[in-house]
């Protein structure tokens, strides 16, 4: 978290109001290029696609690309976001279970398109029919890494038999990758799981061709604070999530020349962006309600994304000038009138109305999750690597929200 005193929120807050998010550049990019350097150490064709679907701010997406990140999008409204900021089309992932008419342009103006069924395959060689060259696919593989459910994601071993079959049919068409993601799948055994099996079937079916591309997708730990940290049993390095990844690769195609092995994308978006975001939100009110305090602020759990439903995100408490009082096992709520709205629980210490708390590891999830729910959503700004602030999003107005309403 950033380490910012009273005074520093206080002139913040009277800039851009408050609530209010607020990114650390330098730090983001250091992380950027730790991730990048722990894997293009071991496997020099490693590069890492950054999800937008975690974070889609343009800002922040921008620097990704000026530090040769690819773009990783699910929808045609990321794909718009990835071309407004002038991304080469070669350099836009686009995967998804329902591209839409996007996906079919993405695939005419050669960006990485990742088929995820047979369906949409078939509408694919429809919409490419008669047209003059030759364009590229890749298809995402459903695997089973022995999660406790099944993934509804990418084709099975069947239907990816049936895919290569139907493209072979095809003339101007071809399948140059393979692409998997599995949620909930953090460790290092996981990760060693579905390189091996990546790398087993892109044996399979490219043979001495080999694809161009194998996608790993995302789901590694990235950086946090200590307390959230302490919250988790495991979590490996970039250099460890490396060893049983690129290392692999690295080994695997060790007698390939450079210039014939196929990329490995990894899709990083919490791994990325978690640690870089804080969210800065006022004490309205304290009350007591048959021994239970509650501490309700301008802001709700809908600022903070999932894991301050699943975690404790790690707070700090910065003093107003206002009186302050002690509380035990306190739930810090939000302005919503819902009952699960509560962002921190079985708070302990001294605070008072008026007082800051700044959340941190709130950047993955949390303002593209937002909803027009009760109140608009906030500013956000970015501290650069000179410490100067810069505001990346406007606070949205009742009208922002309205303008599709007709009264």
């Amino acid at each position: 978290m950033l380490n910012l005193c009273i005074n520093e929120i206080d002139r913040l807050v009277k800039k851009y109001g408050c609530p209010l998010y607020v990114f650390d550049e330098k730090s983001f990019v250091d992380n950027y290029k730790e991730l990048m350097n722990a894997f293009q150490t071991v496997y020099p064709k490693y590069i890492p696609s950054y999800s937008y679907k975690t974070n889609y701010t343009p800002y922040v997406c921008n620097l990704v690309k000026n530090l040769g990140g690819y773009a990783e999008v699910v929808s045609g409204m990321e794909y718009h976001i990835a071309k407004k900021l002038e991304y080469d089309s070669s350099r836009i992932i686009f995967n998804g279970p329902n591209k839409g008419v996007d996906g079919i342009d993405a695939v005419r103006n050669g960006s990485i398109v990742n088929v995820d069924n047979l369906c949409e395959l078939k509408n694919l060689i429809d919409c490419l029919y008669g047209l003059q060259g030759i364009f590229q696919i890749g298809l995402r593989i459903n695997l089973d890494l022995g999660q406790s459910f099944v993934s509804r994601f990418g084709m099975d071993e069947e239907d990816v038999s049936k895919a290569f079959s139907m493209v072979s049919e095809v003339e101007n068409l071809e399948i140059v990758g393979l692409h998997c993601h599995i949620s909930r799948c953090r460790s290092l055994a996981a990760w060693k799981n579905r390189s091996n099996i990546m790398l087993k079937l892109a044996d399979q079916y490219f043979g001495d061709k080999l694809p161009q591309y194998i996608d790993l997708g995302s789901g590694m730990f990235g950086k946090m604070d200590e307390s959230l940290e302490k919250q988790f049993d495991e979590i490996p390095t970039y250099e460890q999530y490396a060893e049983v990844t690129a290392a692999l690769f690295a080994d695997h195609y060790k007698a390939v020349s450079t210039d014939k092995k196929p990329i490995l994308f990894t899709e990083p978006g919490t791994t990325l962006i978690n640690k870089y975001f804080d969210f800065i939100g006022r004490v309205d009110s304290i009350k007591s309600i048959r021994g239970k305090s509650f501490v309700v602020m301008n802001c709700s759990e809908h600022n903070l994304g999932e894991t301050c439903l699943l975690k404790k995100l790690p707070i700090r408490v910065i003093s107003s000038e206002s009186e302050r009082i002690s509380i035990e096992h306190a739930d810090l709520v939000g302005y919503t009138c819902l009952e699960q709205d509560v962002m921190y629980t079985d708070f302990d210490g001294q605070i008072g109305i008026g007082d800051y708390i700044q959340f941190g590891n709130v950047g993955g999830y949390s303002n593209v999750y937002k909803p027009p729910f009760i109140w608009p959503n906030c500013s956000m700004i970015v501290i650069d690597s000179l410490g100067n602030d810069m505001c990346i999003k406007n606070r949205e107005s009742y009208n922002d929200l309205l303008n599709t309403y007709l009264f």
